[in-house]
């Protein structure tokens, strides 16, 4: 499915709830009013002044999990919906379209395959007023490399190659490698790229990079990004407020004149929740609307614009745990899989069927890793190893229809094989705590789990490593293999210097997951956001598939 916008033409249905729709939102207005006005800057000592015009431009904006942190050099997970907008990488790239687009750079040069050059984007002010130089650029970069070197915290991993920052002049750095590297797609990455100001040291009081009073003071709800938002309300579990940046370089850039003053990213976990802001007019913009309500919406006059992305969903098998733990009966369950009917029923037509651990259109996807759908292999494989009445669980995140939909797929195949499966639904946070858990008590985590996941920059690195023996935090398989390993570590230090070698020893690294059945990569997500026309407007600029929930507010138009 292409990426488009879908407008209904009648919208008459929807005006029997104007004057109700009205008063909630007049409503709404009043409490922000009165709530956010005037917003205090914690530990920096100035106050911003945020007191609400008569009619201030509001988008609310319905996101389904709880933000897990805002710390731009330690987080690597849900913060993104936060920190995609507060703050601002060196660049940014489009995979669908393998192109860098300037951010806080405006240009950059391979020196020699261990050096490169960047030159900042003069006269940008962070949040707290304070200059971006760079030595901000290096202070940034060398926390985030200590954090993942040192307590193994954030996406750090991805500035390895980095030997120094060297600071040249006031706005211009040089990249110092220690082996080749393709340093701008990763200042490019969704994770660890956000720039940063060096005065945190000062408002956090903390000794050194790595102190823990500075990711403290980031989640008190504090932010010094460059973005074209800042924060001015953190509560991670409900609501997260923005509050236009004024001084941002960009809005001269981009013309905007009707982007939104405030931007309120709203947790609402429950898909009917969502649908039923959306039509109270207290939500602008939904994500997670059950997939089967869309074309009701689409006719009562919403419009939906259908992102096509690099978001996959991972089934994972416990190989820690009996019966999960041999091969041949994680290739049974394979077998038992209706991969034909994983699209159009557990993803509602939104999403491309997977093939390996990458995504489709990203580098190293690889076409033929899928396996057919065929209960008699999977019955002769269970009758070899003399497994029957087995009960297995897989643990799925609460609220996510695509889970909750294809476990009762996968339930229903496997009743027919004599295997009961237990689905157990829980919030993120514990979904991923269970399935970290196979490196502690592999009995207790799950046989089978399932992971969303999406790129931090482009390289298949970032989908394999989650099976990396290293990683105890993502790698829910409990997965150890020492080939394996070698050939994704082997590939990533190759990747600046012959791209497609690395490529091909990647496909070689699928091929063991495949063989092994470790990991199949479900499918690719498509993402429909859905909106009233009448209120916003939205652009295709506001979306990147590689900054994954991220919508770019900046480009919204607020019609009334």
């Amino acid at each position: 499915m292409s990426t488009e916008f879908k407008m209904a033409e009648n919208k008459k249905q929807k005006t029997l709830i104007v004057i109700a729709i009205a008063t909630i939102v007049m409503v709404s207005v009043l409490i922000y009013q009165i709530l956010l006005a005037p917003a205090i800057q914690q530990n920096t000592g100035q106050t911003m002044q945020s007191t609400y015009a008569k009619k201030e431009k509001i988008v609310v904006y319905a996101y389904r999990d709880a933000i897990t942190g805002i710390d731009p050099g330690a987080e690597d997970d849900t913060g993104i919906v936060v920190l995609g907008v507060v703050y601002e990488p060196l660049l940014y790239y489009d995979p669908t379209k393998k192109e860098f687009k300037p951010a806080l750079a405006i240009s950059w040069t391979r020196v020699n395959e261990t050096s490169w050059i960047f030159k900042l984007r003069p006269s940008v002010k962070f949040h707290d007023g304070s200059q971006l130089t760079a030595e901000a650029v290096r202070f940034t970069i060398l926390r985030n490399k200590a954090l993942y070197e040192e307590k193994g915290v954030g996406a750090g991993w991805i500035w390895d190659a980095v030997e120094d920052v060297i600071v040249l002049n006031d706005t211009a750095i040089l990249f110092k490698l220690k082996y080749p590297a393709p340093i701008d797609l990763i200042s490019a990455a969704s994770y660890s790229s956000y720039i940063y100001c060096p005065t945190i040291l000062n408002y956090s009081k903390a000794s050194n990079l790595t102190d823990e009073r500075i990711r403290l003071w980031f989640e008190s709800g504090n932010d010094c990004g460059t973005g074209p938002y800042k924060i001015v309300s953190y509560k991670p579990e409900s609501e997260v407020v923005l509050r236009k940046f004024d001084e941002w370089w960009g809005w001269k850039e981009i013309n905007n004149p009707n982007a939104p003053d405030v931007v309120v990213i709203k947790i609402v976990e429950e898909p009917a929740q969502q649908e039923s802001g959306l039509l109270s007019g207290d939500i602008d913009i939904a994500t997670g609307v059950a997939k089967s309500s869309i074309p009701n919406l689409v006719k009562l006059g919403y419009a939906v614009y259908n992102q096509t992305t690099f978001h996959n969903y991972i089934l994972m098998f416990n190989t820690r745990r009996w019966p999960t733990n041999i091969t041949e009966f994680r290739l049974a369950i394979a077998y038992a899989t209706p991969w034909n009917e994983i699209v159009d029923f557990a993803f509602q037509g939104y999403g491309l069927l997977g093939s390996g651990l990458v995504p489709h259109d990203y580098p190293g996807y690889v076409p033929d890793l899928r396996y057919e759908y065929n209960l008699t292999k999977a019955k002769e494989i269970l009758d070899r190893l003399g497994i029957k009445d087995v009960k297995l669980e897989i643990v799925i995140t609460a609220g996510y229809e695509e889970e909750e939909r294809f476990a009762s797929l996968l339930k229903s195949s496997l009743d027919q094989l004599g295997i009961s499966l237990d689905i157990i639904a829980l919030p993120w946070e514990q979904v991923k705590e269970r399935g970290a858990s196979v490196w502690t008590n592999a009995e207790d985590a799950p046989h089978l789990i399932i992971n969303d996941w999406w790129p931090t920059y482009p390289t298949p690195y970032d989908y394999l490593y989650i099976l990396h023996s290293n990683d105890t935090v993502w790698n829910w398989s409990g997965f150890a293999n020492n080939d394996y390993d070698s050939l994704i570590d082997s590939a990533l230090s190759l990747e600046g210097k012959d791209f497609e070698k690395a490529l091909e020893m990647y496909e070689q690294a699928q091929r063991i997951v495949f063989d092994n059945v470790v990991a199949i990569n479900l499918c690719d997500s498509i993402q429909p956001y859905l909106y009233d026309p009448d209120k916003i407007r939205l652009s295709k600029d506001a979306f990147n598939p590689m900054y994954m929930y991220v919508v770019f507010f900046q480009y919204i138009e607020v019609l009334k």
